[in-house]
């Protein structure tokens, strides 16, 4: 009996330092039609990214996809009761311009997902092909315990050119009510977006968006690399704001800094961010080690507990060596892949250690 509930105690600490934690929720739903609908969502510290496919093949996208079929939403800066934020359905687009436009994000399924905690920041990885499957689309999002209002991503294209980067955020809430005004900022002008859209060719970085008159009490923040961008286009829109941004040529790879501010009034957070909180967070994007080593701390920190709720040696044998392996390749597909497995062993047992107590 007192094993029984050392294996409870253990798997009750176990559950809810894992539920805190960065980690990736994959299901596959199998639909009236026959098709599978696959889906993920990435947990940062603070936020999630909602991934969403239908496949009526398990590699290939379905083409007339209906609403909720195809998500690439970010939940981060959303509300109770509101479905505002960053879009929780289509927060970016990443589109190749060859034999045709294509979104890479909504055309193909990813072949990696993955999320692993390294040097205590939450360390994000997509990976797309892209549209002639010659070249690859890397997407690496971090999160920092230090900046949890912060989520920095770098963009990759290898082997190809991206064409056009789309971002894409509802201010507080996602209604169009009359009163209210959407309005972007740069450090040169400050837009009314429910009035008129714009373009133009970018001479600074940063982008406050934010309510005037309602829902004013939330908003998004947007660092971009101005060099790199030969033009942004904002449509004129009540509801969802669309930061549409061409690319240069001849440029492989993009970092951004997305945040977002809640519950605080617009007007003092939007001057404060373009007063002091701008520079010192692209000071500190600028610092960031987009490759940081893998780190063993949290799969030694699992094992541990695994071994204490007396797994089978043998698989646990197994597991460190294909871990150890991962983190001399520093290869964080296959370390997150192990870390998961390690991680439903235990949830396994511990399941099977419940039903036995009762």
């Amino acid at each position: 009996m007192k094993r029984l509930l050392a294996i409870f105690l253990a798997v009750s600490a176990a559950g809810s330092l894992f539920a805190a934690n960065p980690h990736v929720d994959r299901k596959e739903i199998k639909l009236k039609n026959g098709n599978t609908k696959i889906t993920y969502d990435v947990n940062f510290y603070n936020g999630k990214l909602i991934l969403a496919y239908v496949t009526n093949d398990g590699k290939t996208l379905v083409k007339k996809a209906k609403w909720g079929d195809q998500f690439f939403g970010l939940e981060f800066g959303r509300q109770p009761r509101t479905n505002g934020g960053w879009s929780i359905w289509n927060f970016f687009g990443c589109f190749q311009y060859k034999q045709g436009v294509h979104n890479l994000v909504a055309k193909f399924l990813p072949e990696q997902v993955t999320m692993n905690v390294i040097n205590g920041a939450a360390v994000a990885d997509l990976v797309y092909p892209s549209n002639d499957g010659a070249g690859k689309l890397r997407i690496r999002m971090i999160q920092f315990p230090s900046h949890q209002d912060w989520i920095f991503m770098r963009v990759t294209a290898e082997n190809f050119s991206i064409w056009r980067m789309d971002f894409n955020a509802y201010p507080y809430q996602s209604d169009n009510p009359k009163d209210r005004e959407r309005h972007l900022r740069m450090k040169e002008k400050d837009y009314n977006i429910s009035a008129a859209g714009f373009k133009l060719k970018p001479e600074s970085q940063y982008i406050a968006l934010y309510n005037k008159f309602l829902q004013d009490t939330a908003g998004y923040f947007l660092i971009f690399p101005h060099q790199k961008i030969k033009e942004l286009n904002v449509p004129r829109s009540g509801a969802m704001v669309a930061m549409r941004l061409l690319t240069k040529k001849n440029t492989q790879q993009y970092d951004f800094a997305l945040g977002m501010f809640v519950k605080k009034p617009a007007a003092d957070m939007v001057h404060r961010f373009f007063m002091e909180n701008a520079d010192a967070i692209e000071k500190f994007m600028m610092q960031i080690n987009w490759t940081p080593q893998l780190s063993t701390a949290e799969f030694d920190r699992e094992m541990i507990e695994a071994v204490k709720m007396d797994l089978n040696k043998n698989q646990l044998a197994a597991l460190k060596k294909a871990y150890t392996a991962a983190i001399r390749n520093n290869d964080t597909a296959a370390a997150a892949k192990v870390l998961k497995n390690l991680q439903d062993l235990k949830l396994k047992k511990a399941k099977d250690g419940l039903k036995e107590f009762r």
